[in-house]
């Protein structure tokens, strides 16, 4: 068996099938190179590790190198996991270790201190990941989730907000200015998930003090990102998000405080916990608590 970097794979055409049996997700070569163009965590990294055999694409692990924040203010570059995949036709051989162990060797020449990925409890993989050195991050794994059945009858009405990216950028870089870890995004970073399809435009809403970022089916708005600076402008973000969502709103992944107690006042039901969890391995000799402290971010469009 071959081990090769993503730029390095010829064909790059078993890839999309790939992606599609592991994850629902057919991204083409195409699709990928115009993500790489685009994601500064990609541009400049191997993309992934290949296993290849007799010609046969038997698995991938995807790299990324991420900026994040420590306590110090400064910005320390990391590791980052993505899209673990096996082909079914070479399960149980040992390839997701071989890859993990090529990936974690890459972390290591650029002497990053630290390698994160995102996974669920649910799958087969959890536990290989555990067996690595990887743990969970319980401040962002207890986040709570929101959530509120409505099925009233309402015309449907959509956001007619136009969206200004660099008005976005200084609201969120507000938000997160006290917090470290994963609060660091580049320039485009509304053009990069505009790309992956990660919020829906026409419903998402942009106003004087905060923002709600939404997908889902139009029965249904999940809140991707909502921020602001007060309760006051969380309920006018929520007023609008509800007038629109016919039979409910989900917000997985609740990290603010005074969101948290705004969903509460407006009869939300609030669950702890998911299945879906963050996950970090040390690499070298600094403790995660020392260069991120307690204020630890991470949010749902953070997720890779």
């Amino acid at each position: 068996m071959k081990i090769v970097t993503y730029r390095e794979l010829e064909p790059k055409d078993r890839f999309m099938l790939l992606m599609d049996q592991a994850f629902w997700w057919p991204l083409s070569p195409a699709q990928l190179e115009r993500l790489i163009s685009l994601d500064i965590r990609l541009k400049n990294s191997p993309v992934g590790f290949c296993a290849v055999e007799n010609g046969n694409l038997a698995g991938y692990v995807g790299v990324m190198d991420i900026p994040t924040k420590t306590v110090s203010g400064n910005v320390e570059t990391v590791g980052g996991i993505w899209c673990v995949a096996t082909n079914p036709r070479f399960a149980k051989k040992g390839i997701c270790k071989t890859l993990m162990d090529k990936a974690h060797q890459y972390f290591l020449q650029k002497k990053y201190p630290f390698s994160f990925l995102c996974t669920s409890r649910t799958i087969i993989a959890y536990a290989i990941y555990v067996r690595m050195g990887y743990v969970e991050i319980e401040k962002v794994n207890d986040y709570p989730e929101a959530y509120k059945v409505l099925g009233e009858s309402r015309p449907e009405r959509k956001s007619e907000t136009e969206l200004d990216q660099n008005k976005i950028t200084k609201l969120y870089q507000e938000f997160v200015k006290d917090k470290t870890g994963f609060s660091v995004r580049q320039k485009n970073f509304m053009e990069l998930l505009s790309e992956r399809k990660k919020f829906d435009d026409k419903r998402s809403i942009l106003t004087q003090n905060g923002y709600a970022l939404v997908s889902g089916p139009k029965e249904v708005s999940r809140i991707m990102e909502i921020i602001s600076p007060d309760e006051e402008t969380y309920h006018g973000l929520l007023d609008q998000v509800e007038s629109f969502s016919p039979n409910g709103v989900i917000d997985r992944m609740v990290t603010d405080e005074k969101l948290h107690q705004v969903y509460k006042d407006r009869g939300y039901c609030i669950e702890d916990g998911d299945h879906g969890v963050v996950m970090v391995k040390k690499l070298a000799q600094a403790e995660f608590e020392e260069e991120y402290g307690d204020s630890f971010h991470m949010g749902m469009l953070d997720m890779f």
